[in-house]
């Protein structure tokens, strides 16, 4: 993709990248506010999906968003506050919690992903069945 301007620069893969998941983001909390859910942040919702995905200590949380550990404890204190998630004991090592989420999240977990399905059929119908069965298996391979 090309960006019109005086320079006709490319646009940068990263760029490309950081820009379908703020569109993703961006669809995904005007839905839930839509359903009446509270309003909860960019770094709140990516906590949220790193949960989901089964990651629950707050230094592997750090590790796979590429953020602080500082910013991680204060994100989840936050999303505690919400009742989204529970802070437990680690049974492994003293010194840390375990992250799981809350009952109470169970219901907006369920609008998130009709969210999120409702999205990507957006996406098909925008770019292509074909174009985002693409992009979804370039995406799910593993980058490590």
């Amino acid at each position: 993709m090309w960006h019109a301007g005086k320079s006709m620069k490319k646009i940068q893969l990263g760029q490309l990248l950081l820009r379908g998941s703020y569109w993703i983001d961006t669809g995904l909390q005007s839905g839930l506010q839509a359903r009446g859910w509270p309003e909860i942040t960019h770094a709140q919702s990516m906590m949220i999906i790193a949960i989901g995905e089964g990651i629950n200590t707050p230094s592997s949380l750090a590790h796979y968003l590429g953020i602080s550990r500082q910013a991680v404890h204060q994100t989840l204190k936050d999303l505690e506050k919400l009742d989204i998630i529970n802070m437990l004991p680690n049974p492994e090592d003293r010194r840390s919690k375990l992250v799981e989420l809350a009952p109470l999240s169970v219901p907006i977990m369920q609008d998130a992903k009709e969210i999120l399905i409702e999205l990507e059929n957006q996406l098909s119908q925008r770019i292509g069945k074909s174009q985002v069965k693409q992009l979804r298996r370039a995406l799910e391979q593993d980058w490590d």
